[in-house]
C-alpha cells in the first residue's frame, strides 16, 4: 500500500515538474520573441549630409548629398527652408538594406544664406541640421613669383568668381603696398629682404592670410622661422617618378569640399621638403610618409599656410594641380568665413 502511494506521489511530482518546466519554457520562448520582435522593429535613421560648399565661387547652386540608412521606417519627410522660408519638401524612402544617396541642388543667394534640414517622422522631428553660408564677395589676392610673366596661378583660379588675382614679380629692393589685399601668395622664392619680411609681419597682424609654396633655398627659408613661423626643413626627399608618395585629407579639403576626396586619391607626389620637426598640430594635409603636405599656422593675428612641395612636373602629376586649386578654395572660403565671425 505504501508502495502504491509512493509510486503514485512520484508520478505527480514528475508531472508537476513537467508542466512547471513547460511552463518556464513557454515564458521564455514568449519573452524571447517578444525582445527579438522590439528588436527589429526598432526604429532608426542614420544619415550623413554634406555641402559642396566651394561651389559659391564657380556656381549658382549649391550641391548637396545625403547618405542615409532607415530601420524600421517605410519613409521620412526631409524639409528644406531657406532663410526661414520653406523652400522645398522631399519624401525619402528606404530603397534597399544598404545605404542609399539623394543628390540635390540649391539656388545661391549672394548675401549669405540659413539653410535649415529637419528630417520628419509622423509630424515629429527625427533631426535637425543647420548649415550657414557666408556672403559672396570679392577677395584681392597678390601672387609673388622670381620669373616673368607667371601665367599659372591665372588659369589656376580661372572661373573663379571671388578672386581678384595680380600676379607680380618679386623685387626684393622694392616697397609694397598691401593696403587693400586679403591673400598674398608667396610662390618658390628662394631669399626674402628684411623690409618684405616687416612688411609681411605687418599685414599678418592686420589678420591677412598668406599662402608659401616652399622653395629649395633651405637655409634661407629656416632663417624664417622666428620672424614668420616658417617650418625649418631637414632635407627634400624623393627623386624620381619611379617612386611616388601618396596624401590624405585630416579633414581640411573634406570639410568644404567632399568632391576632394577622388582628386587626393588620384594625386601623387615625387618630391617634398621633410621638415626637421613633424609639427603634427598645424599638418591639414599628411604625405603617405607621415610628413605634412600642408600646414597651417596662425601667426601675430593673421593666418599663414605653407605648402611642402612645388609646382613642378618633377615634383608632382598633373593631378595634384587639381588639389592645389581646391586648397586654395578652401583657403578662399575660410577668408569669407572671417567676415562671419
Amino acid at each position: 500500500m505504501i508502495n502504491l502511494i509512493n509510486k503514485k506521489l512520484s508520478s505527480i511530482i514528475i508531472l508537476m515538474t513537467l508542466l512547471t518546466g513547460f511552463t518556464l519554457y513557454s515564458c521564455s520562448k514568449s519573452s524571447y520573441q517578444e525582445e527579438k520582435l522590439a528588436t527589429v522593429i526598432e526604429p532608426s535613421f542614420e544619415y550623413n549630409l554634406e555641402f559642396n560648399d566651394i561651389d559659391i565661387m564657380y556656381s549658382d547652386s549649391l550641391y548637396y548629398e545625403l547618405e542615409f540608412d532607415m530601420i524600421g521606417m517605410d519613409a521620412l519627410d526631409m524639409l528644406i527652408k531657406i532663410d526661414d522660408s520653406l523652400y522645398d519638401s522631399i519624401i525619402i524612402a528606404d530603397i534597399d538594406s544598404s545605404i542609399d544617396i539623394l543628390s540635390g541642388y540649391l539656388p545661391l543667394n549672394p548675401n549669405g544664406m540659413d539653410i535649415n534640414i529637419s528630417f520628419i517622422d509622423s509630424d515629429v522631428i527625427v533631426s535637425n541640421e543647420d548649415h550657414v553660408l557666408p556672403a559672396i564677395r570679392d577677395i584681392e589676392v597678390l601672387t609673388f613669383t622670381t620669373n616673368g610673366s607667371n601665367k599659372y596661378f591665372n588659369s589656376l583660379f580661372e572661373g573663379n568668381k571671388i578672386v581678384n588675382n595680380k600676379n607680380i614679380i618679386y623685387d626684393k629692393f622694392k616697397k609694397y603696398d598691401f593696403a587693400n589685399t586679403e591673400v598674398i601668395i608667396l610662390n618658390d622664392l628662394d631669399i626674402l629682404s628684411e623690409k618684405m619680411i616687416v612688411q609681411l609681419q605687418k599685414f599678418l597682424l592686420n589678420e591677412g592670410y598668406i599662402f608659401v609654396l616652399m622653395n629649395e633655398n633651405i637655409i634661407e627659408n629656416n632663417k624664417l622661422f622666428y620672424s614668420l613661423g616658417y617650418p625649418k626643413v631637414k632635407a627634400i626627399r624623393g627623386s624620381s617618378r619611379n617612386q611616388f608618395f601618396s596624401m590624405t585629407d585630416e579633414g581640411f579639403l573634406n570639410e568644404h569640399s567632399f568632391q576632394s576626396r577622388d582628386l587626393i586619391d588620384n594625386s601623387q607626389l615625387y618630391r617634398y621638403f621633410e621638415l626637421k620637426n613633424v609639427e603634427e598640430e598645424f599638418t591639414k594635409i599628411m604625405i603617405s610618409t607621415k610628413d605634412p603636405l600642408l600646414l597651417e599656422k596662425e601667426v601675430l593675428g593673421g593666418k599663414i599656410f605653407f605648402l611642402t612641395t612645388k609646382i613642378d612636373s618633377d615634383w608632382s602629376n598633373n593631378s595634384f594641380n587639381l588639389v592645389l586649386s581646391d586648397i586654395f578654395n578652401r583657403v578662399f572660403f575660410q577668408r569669407l568665413l572671417t567676415d562671419e565671425s
